[in-house]
């Protein structure tokens, strides 16, 4: 149906639709955005309904919240309900946690990935003991407490495993237990695993308990960083800015090969039904779903409990196409949206 007949049809103005006039400025206030899942919105006014990801897609098509924002992609949906999209939106810094009471731990990614793995199982292996020169590393076994669910710090530990060469493409999964001494079920369960002298896990920026060791990591030209290198300091001058931007709530992450740059880092994906009129949707509610991806791959949460959360570079930020009744909605003109934070 082209745009037109569907708007006749509806009673709408043209608002926010394939062919359309550009909005007039008291057209522009759009329906705050409720979305469901395990990963906070770094948008101001948007709501979320914390929920693993099963409930919080079933919540989406039934209705109840506009969207799912969470480490993975959503999976393919039950037969009868429309064409599922997902858009990366921003990415996190996953922590490699351990339990190894006064060591300051130093690791880079392919021994890291033989410890998840197995393949080094003491902690005063020679590969550690080359990373940590004057550390006292204890001969304790190396004990890698993994979680079953599937969950998007698996997901990027076990991709950068590949890529680095040190694992094979079959074990590209986001719910791997590869050499895992102890493999849970939820995410409480692993954490009490850090009790134990010894243990090894990979979590995210909100999974991180209080007081916890985090190694560094080697980044390219061989600086050792830590997580939270990708979500704070001072961000860099744009062309022809006389003044810094403030670090929150933007700061542009480096590219994986800048020198400096933390190199284990998980994706966040905003899921939505890519056909909008359904259940009793409006087009507005299409246009403010627009509209949050944009803002979140533009932004960046706070630093701290919670925050960690980085939006995407200029080039690398995939627009949500979405349809209203077959029709496209186009998004708000960049100064129209930039106008109703």
């Amino acid at each position: 149906m082209r745009p037109l007949h569907l708007l006749a049809s509806l009673g709408l103005t043209t608002f926010g639709l394939a062919g359309a006039h550009p909005p007039s400025p008291a057209a522009l206030a759009l329906p705050a955005v409720v979305l469901a899942g395990s990963t906070p919105p770094w948008v101001a006014g948007t709501t979320l309904n914390a929920l693993p990801p099963d409930a919080a897609f079933r919540e989406l098509y039934a209705g109840r919240v506009d969207g799912v924002l969470g480490t993975l992609p959503g999976p393919p949906p039950p037969r009868g309900i429309g064409a599922l999209v997902s858009v990366p939106v921003g990415v996190f810094s996953v922590s490699v946690v351990y339990s190894l009471p006064g060591v300051a731990l130093r690791l880079d990614v392919p021994t890291l990935c033989l410890m998840l793995s197995g393949r080094v199982r003491t902690w005063n292996h020679a590969r550690l003991r080359a990373l940590n020169p004057g550390a006292t590393l204890p001969d304790l076994p190396v004990l890698v407490s993994a979680r079953v669910a599937r969950n998007g710090v698996s997901l990027a530990a076990a991709g950068a495993c590949v890529k680095a060469g040190v694992w094979p493409t079959t074990w590209l999964k986001s719910n791997w237990v590869a050499g895992a001494s102890f493999t849970r079920a939820a995410l409480g369960s692993q954490r009490a695993d850090l009790n134990i002298p010894g243990v090894l896990m990979l979590l995210g920026p909100r999974d991180l308990p209080a007081g916890a060791q985090v190694a560094q990591l080697r980044g390219p030209g061989g600086t050792f960083v830590g997580p939270d290198a990708a979500s704070s300091g001072t961000p860099p001058l744009y062309p022809g800015a006389t003044s810094p931007l403030p670090a929150a709530p933007f700061r542009p992450l480096p590219p994986l090969s800048e020198v400096g740059a933390y190199p284990l880092r998980g994706v966040v994906w905003l899921s939505v039904l890519r056909e909008q009129a359904y259940r009793g949707r409006r087009p507005e509610q299409a246009l403010a779903l627009i509209r949050l991806t944009e803002q979140l791959q533009a932004g960046a949460s706070a630093t701290g409990p919670g925050g960690g959360f980085v939006g995407l570079p200029l080039n690398v930020r995939p627009a949500l196409r979405l349809t209203y009744r077959g029709a496209e909605v186009v998004g708000l003109p960049a100064a129209a949206s930039s106008s109703n934070p």
